[in-house]
């Protein structure tokens, strides 16, 4: 019997520190939608157009990723200690911010403007400026403790890029041979 106890205080040990670490998110589907091409699908598109015009987007990026949070044992969201959504700028055709927000939710390779989900304008990153062609990191830490939040087993969330400033970039998307396609990784602690 006291093997036992010791093998279940042995396992719990395990577990309770399995989830300090770091992880790269999965993606499952990187589209953008496009509101001068409202009923078009850019699933397989090289290049993920982020745009706004007079102050308001008309090009969003969709980085829909597969939920393993609770397989890695992130349970509570003040496990999450940081998290850093990394992409390539391919193309800038005017500088300005790019912001990351939440979607609870997958999106569909089939998404276009008119089916897209709306994301919380409460939950994003800070934002990042976009002044050239190149590699730059948007702190996601808030979306990943929302998305941990929200559901821990199995429910899909999306990253949403949103341009300001009339800004008009696009970034390597997975389907791209340009650059790096956009990289997710987040760390614990216990």
């Amino acid at each position: 019997m006291r093997h036992l106890y010791a093998f279940i205080s042995i396992f719990l040990l395990l577990a309770a520190t399995a989830a300090a670490g770091s992880f790269t998110a999965e993606m499952d589907v990187d589209t953008y939608v496009d509101s001068d091409n409202a009923n078009q699908s850019f699933a397989d598109s090289d290049l993920l157009w982020a745009a706004s015009v007079d102050g308001a987007s008309n090009k969003e990026v969709y980085l829909s990723f597969v939920n393993l949070l609770g397989s890695q044992g992130i349970f509570k969201p003040e496990q999450v200690a940081d998290a850093t959504l990394t992409v390539d700028a391919v193309k800038v055709d005017k500088p300005g911010k790019i912001t990351a927000y939440f979607l609870h939710g997958a999106t569909l390779e089939t998404a276009d403007w008119y089916t897209k989900e709306d994301y919380d304008a409460d939950v994003s990153s800070s934002s990042v400026e976009i002044d050239g062609e190149g590699s730059y990191e948007l702190d996601v830490t808030p979306i990943i403790k929302k998305a941990v939040e929200t559901c821990t087993e199995g429910c899909p969330y999306t990253i949403v890029l949103v341009a300001e400033d009339d800004a008009s970039v696009a970034i390597a998307s997975s389907e791209s041979s340009d650059g790096d396609k956009p990289d997710l990784e987040y760390s614990t602690e216990e």
